[in-house]
């Protein structure tokens, strides 16, 4: 029922999905690549265990590659699955278009980037806008006597932005000013790195403190619709990022200082790697992150991440953000594999205490676990399980008690070079829209290496 989301019976009828995916290459450095899910029924997918994915994309990309440019026109349309979700509130984009070009010369023994983007967005009810922007690039690099690694980057990029039906976009706080808009971005950044090495314990240990130094504009979003910027967070992969925002819509003025420490130690066997690092920003602009993105305050939060490597078939990956004030873990995710890409188990356990409504943020706790054991020449059985441990303190809103099976499959597979054949076990515990409560068994074949 697209009202209430309960699961109701239905009048029969023909029920189904399409997939499909391909690439052609033209020649000449130009390759054309596809694919496509679409779908009859918003429950079709679900009901039949194929995907529990609630949005299906469908996209085409002519694409040319050369070893100093890259150009590419991409289209994508969609399908939101998500029971109260209109379709004609689900965009599609076409063209999308990005051009990289790095110069041959080296003005002031620097590299140059430049780089393009257009987009038109169009929803038939809600916000659509179109952008494009331009931006040049200077990098410089070089070593000082003692060692340390300094970098020095220059930008300027220009955007012109159009909106309409900001009013009926699906968040106020995504909408843009109907209307033309124009902004003018200068950057300039300096970071230094300075490795140290030495051994130690029988090892080889390299430490490596890291600053970075932005000033950009202080004031760049007003009136700009946001569509591709949405999904902020802080972690160690964005954290000296020139703009840690995901996509082109928002960007991150004003200055800030950034500051972080990498450790690496090595021996025959063994592998351990640990990053660590903060930003500070040096204004008042508090306004441009959304509170519990760990960004919204002067002083950012901590992130970190470790990985311990034995050998070729034990890896275990923790990665964490620490509340900057007391010391609270926002997010901490641990994985843990063993084995071979042929026989493996791997666990891995989820927290977010983000307190962010926007998105997919809300807070969320869950462990997973999957194996693989093969046997024989062509034999294997595998396993999985997902575990919510969300409880109504973290989420009031949960019907969880805190330790709720969410699904779990188990089968075997024979797989060799011309045929493939498997059944699976499926169970959902929980009864949604998309994935009825209950048992499935999943009976699949192929036939490989056709022509």
């Amino acid at each position: 029922d697209p009202l209430t989301g309960d699961i109701v019976s239905t009048d029969p009828a023909f029920r189904g999905a399409f997939e499909t995916r391909g690439q052609i290459v033209h020649g000449d450095g130009w390759r054309s690549s596809f694919s496509s899910r679409l779908t009859n029924d918003d429950n079709f997918l679900g009901r039949y265990q194929v995907s529990l994915d609630t949005r299906l994309r469908s996209t085409y990309v002519l694409e040319r590659f050369e070893p100093q440019r890259y150009f590419s026109v991409r289209g994508w349309a969609f399908q939101d699955l998500t029971p109260n979700t209109p379709n004609d509130r689900v965009p599609f984009a076409l063209p999308l278009v990005d051009m990289l070009w790095r110069l041959d010369e080296k003005p002031l023994g620097g590299s140059v980037m430049l780089q393009a983007n257009s987009l038109t967005l169009v929803r038939r009810e809600g916000q659509s806008m179109a952008r494009a922007l331009a931006s040049v690039q200077w990098d410089r690099s070089f070593l000082t006597p003692a060692g340390q690694r300094i970098t020095f980057t220059g930008l300027m990029r220009g955007d012109v932005y159009t909106s309409s039906d900001g009013a009926e976009a699906d968040d106020p706080f995504y909408a843009g000013k109907d209307g033309w808009q124009a902004r003018f971005i200068p950057l300039a950044a300096v970071d230094m790195e300075w490795p140290l090495a030495g051994p130690v314990f029988g090892g080889l240990q390299t430490v490596t403190p890291r600053v970075q130094f932005v000033a950009s504009s202080p004031t760049a979003n007003a009136g700009i619709p946001n569509e591709d910027s949405r999904a902020i967070d802080l972690e160690e992969s964005n954290l000296f990022a020139l703009n840690r925002f995901p996509g082109y819509d928002r960007w991150e003025g004003g200055a800030r200082v950034t500051y972080g420490m990498d450790w690496r130690w090595a021996k025959p066997g063994i592998a351990i790697f640990a990053q660590v690092g903060q930003s500070y920003r040096l204004d008042n602009q508090l306004d441009v992150f959304p509170e519990g993105t760990g960004l919204s305050s002067r002083l950012s939060d901590i992130v970190g991440r470790a990985s311990v490597r034995f050998g070729r078939y034990v890896e275990v990956t923790q990665r964490l953000r620490l509340d900057k004030d007391s010391l609270a873990v926002r997010r901490n995710e641990t994985d843990v594999a063993i084995g071979s890409r042929q026989t493996f188990v791997s666990v891995g356990y989820l927290k977010y205490n983000r307190n962010i409504d926007l998105e997919d943020l809300t807070d969320h706790e869950e462990v997973r676990a999957g194996a693989r054991v093969a046997f024989g020449r062509y034999w294997a059985v595998f396993g999985s399980a997902v575990v919510d441990l969300t409880s109504t303190a973290e989420d009031p809103l949960t019907t969880n008690d805190g330790f709720q099976p969410i699904r779990h499959r188990l089968g075997i597979s024979y797989t060799d070079e011309c045929f493939e054949f498997g059944v699976t076990w499926k169970r959902n515990y929980v009864d949604n829209p998309n994935a009825r409560e209950g048992n499935t068994f999943l009976f699949t074949l192929a036939l490989r290496n056709l022509g």
